[in-house]
């Protein structure tokens, strides 16, 4: 049963890998399972041993972004530090890393450039929104926290630092992967991150 398991993990992370090249390749809306199924060297059987369909597939391997970004935010808190500092940390790693990984570089390229309008897509759309929302109002919080400490300015309301934190990131994010040759994401990574963080600093 053990080697089942084992398996089975094997075939589920080929299918992923053979779903990011294909949707790269061709597109959300280009793409077949049939593609997939080839390109992972399986059969549509086994796609549909592990997802129900083809937006099922897309959606597992879009939440590896939230899984990634969560961890660094979350390692980030942990080694302690002001609110400002450890929001420059995060910044600054989460800019690093999309530069660093070639797969997450790709899933994003693909969410952002390349899957479009796509009806079965709706739900997972909503359920991003709502995450995004949950996400916006537990930065608040943490920044309401050093506001309350005098870590930053008084005069800027907690959500708006929260949304301004995530629209530099995403923002930054969406321009390097429009044009990599633009400018070096990862070597101007702590530049940007000091520009965000001397933006919140209260006055002295």
């Amino acid at each position: 049963m053990k080697r089942t398991k084992e398996q089975a993990a094997v075939t589920y992370n080929r299918l992923l890998d053979a779903a990011l090249t294909v949707f790269s390749a061709k597109g959300y809306a280009s793409t077949t399972l049939e593609d997939i199924a080839k390109e992972a060297e399986t059969t549509r059987g086994a796609i549909y041993w592990h997802f129900k369909n083809k937006a099922d597939l897309y959606n597992a391997l879009f939440r590896e972004i939230s899984v990634q970004s969560g961890t660094i935010a979350t390692q980030a808190i942990a080694e302690g530090g002001s609110c400002r500092e450890t929001m420059g940390r995060i910044m600054l790693r989460l800019l690093a890393q999309i530069e660093r990984d070639d797969r997450l570089c790709s899933i994003m390229e693909i969410k952002l450039f390349k899957t479009g309008v796509a009806p079965e897509l709706m739900e997972e759309v909503q359920r991003q929104r709502e995450e995004g929302h949950l996400l916006l109002e537990n930065i608040a919080r943490y920044v309401q926290q050093g506001i309350a400490v005098g870590d930053i300015r008084p005069d800027v309301e907690a959500m708006e630092v929260a949304r301004a934190f995530l629209a530099m990131l995403n923002g930054l994010t969406t321009l390097w992967l429009y044009d990599s040759r633009a400018f070096a994401l990862s070597a101007n990574a702590q530049t940007l991150a000091d520009i965000f963080v001397r933006g919140v600093e209260p006055p002295h």
